[in-house]
């Protein structure tokens, strides 16, 4: 049987369209039948992954989110037009060299969050940013290898000029932390090297959309105690022959009405394990190799995405200011002051996180022709999301009572009896009993339902946990500044050795 390479595929589905380096939503679903290989949480081969009842439902939120790129309202969002050749390309994967390209690459941030209401952890914006934090450090890379460094750059403009979809996978799975690494048997490793490229055997978990994407862009940085064989950077095609994607069960149900599931019936990002089994991966997809320095990088080469990964929450956050608020308006207490004082929480929340975004865009700088956000104001701004994240979710449920216990289903609004005794009985301010309900089946699904909780456990774990992260705060950030201030006030000593320099009001 002939395998249908990822390139050949994108370049055929590009080859129907208008735009040579733009996909439609239905291209982008047709690009998905590539011969992948995928088994379901029943143990079925998947055949075609678009229209899987696990799949079809997140697929098709991705899809729209293509189609924007051709919708007049939003193109000059979803699309830029390049300098160098006159053309248009996804915002996805343009490169952040200036305060303005972060602005455009935010509204479409905001529209890719509103679109999933930012429970797609990596819509199709996100995989960009690993590849472009590997082209930020690309003079680290030119001097372990100068062709690594040209392959990065060669994927880049190849991931741009296709429009594609990328996941990011970096943690190892999860296994007995007492074997020594060489009996870790699911570590992720090179098993053979070739003049042509790479062979991988192991596996990598949770990779969130990755039966939704077209390539996977794969690190051990977050890794402990690797052998230089599991130490690597590369790129490789989910279709590659060798690899299974082995699908968790579902959260959402593939039936659910938009009026009993407002959210879940949008369908979920499809967590999947991938199996590596003697992967062949060309040489061109390889970036780093038993380079274990390079995997010490990690902090540096992830601001990118750790900025869409905070960026991302704070527009999620906006949506809970709107949510909370409306759980106010419907239940009609906006005269008490502990619900005001909640709703203020809140705000807060959404608020800082804003402020951590814009304080990490404004102190930006470049490197490499990147312009890479200060990790400073990301690192504490993504600790204090994951901390007070638990928090807001109790908020949203507390002042929704029983709105969350008393909803039922459409069809039993559908009852001639029962639905009009729970129009008289059930009414809010300004809504419809009815309209009530849709409104806590939204609440429902943001902060209770099995996908809530899916979400929240995403939230608390994506791109290392808040001990982690707290960890990285206290190594990372450069207090040298404002305790020398107090030291040299006091008169004391400076804690490195430093002498203190000489100021015009000391010589006088």
């Amino acid at each position: 049987m002939s395998v249908i390479t990822t390139s050949n595929k994108l370049k055929e589905v590009l080859s129907k369209g208008t735009e040579p380096h733009l996909m439609t939503g239905e291209q982008y679903k047709e690009s998905l039948r590539d011969g992948r290989r995928v088994i379901d949480s029943q143990g079925n081969e998947v055949s075609d992954v678009p229209n899987h009842p696990a799949i079809k439902r997140g697929v098709e939120n991705l899809a729209k989110i293509y189609d924007m790129q051709f919708d007049p309202a939003t193109r000059d969002i979803t699309t830029f037009i390049s300098p160098e050749d006159g053309k248009r390309y996804s915002t996805n994967w343009l490169v952040p060299k200036t305060k303005e390209d972060y602005k455009l690459r935010r509204e479409m941030l905001k529209l890719s969050t509103y679109s999933t209401l930012g429970v797609f952890g990596r819509p199709n914006d996100y995989g960009s940013m690993m590849a472009m934090g590997f082209l930020s450090i690309i003079d680290k890379i030119e001097k372990e290898n100068p062709e690594y460094a040209q392959n990065v750059r060669r994927f880049v403009e190849f991931s741009q000029k296709h429009n594609i979809i990328s996941a990011d996978l970096i943690p190892d799975v999860q296994t007995d932390k007492n074997l020594p690494p060489s009996q870790k048997k699911g570590t992720l490793r090179v098993v053979e090297e070739r003049p042509d490229g790479i062979v991988l055997s192991g596996a990598k978990p949770v990779g969130s959309v990755g039966v939704q994407a077209h390539f996977a862009t794969i690190s051990t940085a977050t890794s402990a105690n690797l052998e230089p064989e599991a130490a690597l950077w590369c790129a490789v095609p989910l279709n590659s022959p060798g690899i299974t994607l082995v699908l968790r069960e579902p959260v959402t149900s593939p039936d659910s009405s938009f009026e009993d599931h407002p959210i879940d019936s949008r369908g979920e990002e499809t967590d999947n394990m991938i199996l590596f089994d003697n992967v062949f991966v060309p040489r061109e997809y390889v970036f780093s190799l038993y380079n274990m320095k390079m995997l010490g990088l990690y902090r540096v080469s992830g601001s990118l995405f750790h900025w869409h990964i905070l960026g991302r929450l704070m527009y999620r956050a906006e949506m809970l200011v709107g949510a909370v608020q409306t759980i106010v308006d419907v239940l009609g207490i906006d005269s008490f002051q502990g619900v005001r004082d909640a709703v203020a929480e809140v705000i807060t929340y959404s608020s800082n996180l804003k402020a951590a975004i814009i304080a990490a865009e404004e102190e930006s700088e470049m490197w490499n022709g990147v312009l890479v956000p200060s990790t400073r104001f990301l690192t504490a701004g993504r600790l204090y999301s994951i901390e007070t994240y638990p928090r807001i979710m109790h908020i949203l449920r507390d002042m929704s009572g029983q709105g969350l216990i008393s909803r039922f289903p459409s069809k039993v609004w559908d009852h001639p009896e029962i639905g009009a005794k729970l129009e008289e009985y059930l009414p809010g301010a300004g809504v419809t009993a009815r309209e009530k309900n849709k409104f806590f089946n939204f609440i429902w699904d943001l902060t209770c339902s099995s996908h809530a909780s899916r979400v929240g456990l995403f939230e608390n774990l994506n791109a290392t946990n808040a001990p982690i992260i707290r960890s990285e705060l206290y190594r990372s950030y450069d207090r040298t500044e404002p305790a020398n201030f107090i030291r040299d006030y006091l008169e004391l000593p400076r804690a490195n050795g430093e002498v203190k320099p000489l100021y015009k009001h000391d010589l006088k």
